[in-house]
């Protein structure tokens, strides 16, 4: 695929970078890993690997004007620097993974700079990046019917208090069920690519789970899990805000990222607190109460941290104002949980406009006068024909 980033996307396939997805998990598998591993496990202090790796990406991104992503289509032009989004990446890591996090993406730095190729080698490893279930009921009867940041109450609450707010809230998850959906087939490559993915996620967070389907169970748990109002729910899951972890268990400091939302209402002294309300509640006639897991801080810190990356390198506005360009007709942004995922969808929406294009430039002909012959067809309006 072409290396050039400053060309419109109008014209050329689309891409955002210059090797497939598929092609950087080969590469991070066959080429990357066993680096990355053997400069983690070396004597090296951590100070010196993370002054080496600022120092690698001060020089090797700067004068190469690959390191910058672009996306261009008539007047819409969004750009995001790979620079600052791996400077982030040293920064916020110790948010969820503690300096062995930050050994690891120290490391990973390390690693592609010995490859001939250093902006190529850190383009695939940005690639690559892609209990048993409990019943709905028990978190939001676990956050006592009301939403964890605003306090307001679900329409379902058994006792609902006339001067506080009642709205629908949402089971929300702080780590997506995405990074959960895989094709079970080992020789598939959306299974080859979660494995990666979770190699990276799981040595970036210093996670203890040990298998791709070890952390697909915890996704569902109650500790992956919290009571959101709706608003609040779509703001998190953009990472317009975070939870910042504080000195006591359970209590987390609100972190606004963008200025593009308002918080209905902020909770007390800024802080969200977590505590398990199910005991005041009748769960179910069947049996006895018992305990609900309260979220997990380490996902909570994952979330944090992604968010903190997303701000201070500027991707986040990148990503952000990309999808909004391929909304729905119903203003719904698409999901995306990969690289081939995005990619896929520029294809589709290029081409829609081609055919549109095209359409318009016979229509333009046919509205053309010929002697003789009358103006017959319409001007094409934009919808395409039903094939």
């Amino acid at each position: 695929m072409s290396r050039n980033r400053n060309a419109s996307l109008a014209t050329i396939t689309p891409t955002l970078t210059s090797c497939s997805s598929d092609a950087s998990v080969q590469f991070y598998e066959e080429r990357l890993k066993t680096s990355i591993d053997s400069i983690q496990e070396s004597r090296t202090p951590l100070q010196d690997l993370v002054d080496a790796a600022e120092k690698i990406v001060n020089e090797a991104f700067v004068p190469d004007s690959r390191s910058t992503y672009r996306y261009k289509n008539d007047s819409f032009e969004i750009s995001v620097r790979l620079d600052q989004v791996m400077i982030a990446m040293l920064v916020c890591v110790e948010e969820c993974g503690g300096d062995r996090g930050k050994r690891y993406v120290a490391s990973a730095i390390v690693a592609c700079s010995k490859e001939e190729d250093v902006i190529g080698a850190l383009e695939a490893l940005v690639k690559t990046g892609r209990g048993t279930p409990s019943r709905s009921k028990d978190v939001i009867v676990r956050d006592g019917y009301t939403c964890v940041l605003t306090g307001f109450q679900d329409r379902s609450h058994p006792d609902i208090k006339r001067d506080i707010p009642v709205v629908k809230l949402v089971d929300a998850r702080i780590l997506p069920r995405a990074l959960g959906k895989f094709d079970c087939d080992p020789d598939s490559k959306s299974y080859k690519s979660a494995v990666t993915t979770f190699g990276i996620l799981v040595k970036f967070a210093d996670l203890p789970v040990k298998t791709l389907e070890d952390l697909h169970n915890q996704l569902d748990d109650p500790s992956n899990r919290m009571s959101l109002e709706m608003n609040a729910h779509d703001a998190f899951d953009r990472l317009y805000w975070c939870l910042r972890q504080t000195e006591m268990a359970n209590v987390y400091d609100l972190k606004i990222h963008s200025k593009r939302i308002t918080i209905l209402k902020k909770p007390e002294n800024n802080q969200v607190s977590f505590k398990d309300h199910s005991s005041e509640f009748a769960m179910d006639s069947t049996h006895n109460h018992r305990p609900v897991n309260l979220p997990d801080p380490r996902y909570i810190a994952i979330h944090a941290a992604i968010a903190g990356i997303l701000h201070m390198s500027g991707a986040g506005i990148f990503f952000d104002e990309l999808l909004h360009k391929y909304r729905d007709e119903e203003g719904n942004s698409p999901a995306v949980r990969s690289w081939s995922e995005l990619e896929a969808l520029m294809g589709e929406q290029l081409l829609r406009e081609s055919i549109i294009r095209a359409f318009q430039s016979v229509n333009d002909m046919d509205d053309e006068d010929v002697v003789g012959l009358p103006r017959t067809r319409k001007r094409f309006d934009g919808t395409p024909p039903v094939l």
